[in-house]
C-alpha cells in the first residue's frame, strides 16, 4: 500500500476542526507522505504550509459540504452537481498522487469515501459532529460512512454512540499539550480599568450563534447573579459570529442592555491566536445549547489551568469532572448556569485547585503523546 495520504478538510478557517486537522497532518507528515485538499486558501492555508510542501496542498472551491439547504428541493440539482465535481477531483488526486488512505476530517464532507470506494484504496472518517437534528436523514447517510469507510474516528465516547458497536468505529479523543504563551498582551485601557476590580472575569471563546454555541445563555446567567449579588462579573467573548448569523448580533445586544451589562460583556472578535488572552480570565465558560461533540476550547483552557463550566451534554461531560475541575450545569438553562458561577463568586480558592487539576487532566487523559500513539496505532493496522 502507498504511504500518501490525502487529508479532506472542510473550511479555510482556523476554528476547531481546522485546528485539529493541522495537528492530524503534523502526526501523519512524520511518519506519511501527507497531501491536503481544502475548499478554500483561507488562514489553515498558511498554517499547514509551514510544514507541508505547497505543491502538496490543494483547493477545490466547489467542493461540496452538505448544510441544512442541501435537502431543500431547489438546491437538489446544484447539490448533485457539486457533489460530483468533486468526486471526479478527488479520484484524478487519487490516481495522480498515488493515494493509499484518504482520511475526511469531518463528516460533512461525504465525496471522500465514495473516492476511496471506487479507486479501492482505504478510508479513515474523522467524525466530529452532532447530527441529532437530522433524524430523517441521519440513519441513511450512518450507513452511507459506515459501508464506505474502513475505520470512523469520533472525537469522544458520545459521538461514537451515533454509530452501532463495531470494530470499525473508535472513540480517540483529541490531543492537547500545554502550550507555551507569552506575556499577557495589551487590553485597551478602558478595558483593563472595567477588568480589575471585578469581582470575577470569565472568558468564553467561540463563533457566536444562539442556541448553538448558548452565548445568550451565559449573559444571561451573569445578569441574574449580577441582580442576586451585587458582585462586578465581567465577561470576555472571543469570536466571530457564524456567517449568515450576524444579525443575532441585535438580539445579544438587547439582552446586555435589558440587564444593565454594557459595562461588563466585552466582544473581541475573532483573534487568530486566542490563548495569550486567557490568562485575564478566572473562569473559562462554553455554554453551548446543543451537545458539543468535543470543545477545543474546554481543552485549551484546562491545559492553560483554568477551571471550566460546561453544559451537561455532549463531549463536554467527558472533558470536565463535576465538581473536580469545574461544573456541569443543565443544557440550556440559565439559572442552573448562574448557580454554578455563583459557587465560584463565593469560593475563590476553587479557582486556583480546580485550574491545577484541569492541567493534571490533560496531561493524564487528553494528551497530544497519547492522541499520536493512537492515531498512528490505527493507521499501523490499516496498513
Amino acid at each position: 500500500m502507498s504511504n500518501n495520504i490525502l487529508l479532506i478538510g472542510h473550511s479555510g478557517d482556523m476554528y476547531g476542526a481546522s485546528r485539529s486537522l493541522v495537528k492530524l497532518a503534523a502526526i501523519l507528515n512524520q511518519e506519511y507522505n501527507v497531501f491536503i485538499l481544502l475548499p478554500e486558501k483561507g488562514e489553515i492555508y498558511s498554517k499547514l504550509a509551514a510544514f507541508i510542501s505547497e505543491e502538496h496542498i490543494f483547493i477545490h472551491e466547489g467542493m461540496y459540504i452538505f448544510t441544512r439547504k442541501s435537502f431543500k428541493l431547489r438546491f437538489i440539482l446544484p447539490t448533485g452537481v457539486k457533489f460530483i465535481k468533486t468526486l471526479l477531483a478527488i479520484k484524478k488526486i487519487i490516481r495522480t498522487k498515488n493515494i493509499g488512505i484518504i482520511h475526511t476530517n469531518s463528516g460533512v464532507a461525504p465525496a471522500g469515501a465514495l473516492a476511496a470506494k471506487l479507486r479501492g484504496i482505504k478510508h479513515i472518517w474523522h467524525i466530529r459532529e452532532w447530527f441529532g437534528d437530522f433524524r430523517q436523514f441521519w440513519p441513511l447517510y450512518r450507513t452511507y460512512m459506515l459501508n464506505l469507510s474502513d475505520r470512523i474516528i469520533c472525537v469522544s465516547k458520545t459521538i461514537a454512540t451515533q454509530f452501532p458497536a463495531g470494530n470499525k468505529v473508535v472513540p480517540i479523543y483529541n490531543g492537547f499539550e500545554v502550550p507555551a504563551i507569552g506575556p499577557k498582551p495589551d487590553l485597551p485601557a478602558e478595558l483593563i480599568q472595567k477588568l480589575e476590580p471585578a469581582d470575577l472575569v470569565l472568558g468564553c471563546t467561540s463563533r457566536i450563534r444562539l442556541i448553538r454555541k448558548g452565548q445568550e445563555y451565559l449573559i444571561e446567567a451573569i445578569g441574574m447573579l449580577s441582580r442576586k449579588t451585587g458582585k462586578n462579573i465581567q465577561l470576555i467573548l472571543i469570536g466571530d459570529y457564524v456567517p449568515g448569523y450576524e444579525w443575532q448580533k441585535e438580539t445579544l445586544a438587547a439582552l446586555i442592555k435589558n440587564y444593565g451589562l454594557e459595562q461588563n460583556v466585552h466582544f473581541l472578535g475573532h483573534l487568530e491566536n486566542p490563548l495569550p488572552f486567557y490568562p485575564y480570565f478566572d473562569v473559562f465558560v462554553l455554554p453551548s445549547g446543543e451537545p458539543e461533540p468535543f470543545g477545543g476550547v474546554i481543552m485549551e483552557a484546562m491545559s492553560l489551568a483554568l477551571p471550566v463550566i460546561g453544559s451537561n451534554a455532549g463531549g463536554t461531560t467527558e472533558q470536565i469532572d463535576n465538581g473536580v475541575n469545574g461544573y456541569l450545569f443543565e443544557n440550556q438553562n440559565p439559572a442552573d448556569l448562574a448557580d454554578k458561577i455563583e459557587l465560584f463568586l463565593n469560593d475563590k480558592s476553587k479557582i486556583v485547585e480546580f485550574g491545577q487539576r484541569s492541567k493534571e487532566r490533560i496531561e493524564e487523559h487528553f494528551s497530544l503523546n497519547l492522541h499520536k500513539a493512537r492515531i498512528l496505532k490505527l493507521y499501523n493496522e490499516l496498513i
